[in-house]
């Protein structure tokens, strides 16, 4: 069996502990806050997500660029060079083009590397959704399976992942034409929450609106109870320098199990770009 290592893209979020122990590969990508573009970094502190949030805060705009077929294509070789086969789990296909860009390396890269295995699972999901489909990826390696095998177990997961997130600045999601600059202002003004999920499709929907940041974080709570797999007890919490009601919605979670298994990551800069800070996600695998 050949060896194959698991990467992700900088839409992943999980802990750096699990990361750094299961030799998850990042491949890097860009986006720019102000006049400056940047290479994120999953090991950068909390602090610098600190600051990149406050600049938002402070007027600072903030974009992302897409991974090209032939950045992919260089960064893949470094490892088909050594033997080692890929595993790719990228941001959902219903989100961004990196999904098409990573299928596009793969077919040039297998004439050149026709011995080689790579499967580009399309996760449909985003933040800590890709970091519960790769903490599978690891147990199902882990226990022996094999690349395609592997593959095909995520590829079934992809449509049990459920991600429920409020978003405290609704400038944001009009500036990705998410709602409508009339309904921006209404709504900030009204104090009005929106709550969004990724479909089924990967693709986002508003599924509710409620009056205040507190309300939109008890109902995460009560999708999660509604929809969620009893039989699994892993948890994201990803939240844009929202740490108040992350713990907060962590504290709700326990009350109803206090035997979950929950992770509060910093959202990484590649998703915060367009959700701006405030928003805090639950992201789990659901039934």
């Amino acid at each position: 069996m050949n060896k194959y290592n698991i990467f992700v893209d900088l839409s992943a979020d999980m802990t750096i502990d699990f990361a750094k122990e299961n030799d998850i590969c990042f491949i890097p990508m860009e986006y720019s806050l102000g006049a400056d573009f940047r290479t994120a970094n999953y090991l950068e502190s909390d602090k610098d997500l600190i600051t990149f949030y406050n600049s938002q805060r402070n007027g600072d705009l903030t974009k992302t660029t897409q991974i090209t077929p032939f950045f992919y294509e260089e960064f893949f070789k470094e490892y088909l060079d050594k033997g080692i086969d890929i595993l790719y789990l990228p941001l959902s296909s219903g989100l961004s083009k990196t999904y098409e860009s990573a299928l596009l390396a793969k077919n040039n890269l297998l004439e050149e590397y026709p011995n080689a295995k790579i499967e580009i699972v399309d996760s449909l999901a985003a933040t800590g959704g890709i970091g519960i489909l790769t903490e599978k990826a690891v147990e199902f390696r882990n226990n022996g399976l094999t690349i395609e095998e592997a593959s095909l177990k995520l590829c079934e997961l992809t449509k049990k992942i459920r991600h429920w997130f409020l978003v405290s600045d609704l400038n944001y999601l009009k500036r990705g034409g998410r709602v409508s600059a009339t309904t921006a202002f209404i709504g900030t003004a009204l104090k009005i929450t929106p709550i969004l999920e990724i479909n089924k499709k990967g693709k986002l929907d508003t599924i509710a609106k409620k009056r205040g940041v507190k309300m939109a974080a008890n109902q995460l709570v009560e999708y999660y109870k509604q929809y969620h797999d009893e039989n699994e007890n892993s948890i994201y919490i990803c939240h844009s320098d929202n740490e108040e009601i992350a713990l907060y919605v962590k504290e709700k979670l326990l009350e109803y199990n206090p035997n979950l298994d929950i992770k509060i990551t910093y959202l990484s800069p590649i998703i915060g770009a367009h959700t701006g800070p405030g928003m805090v996600s639950i992201c789990t695998l659901g039934k």
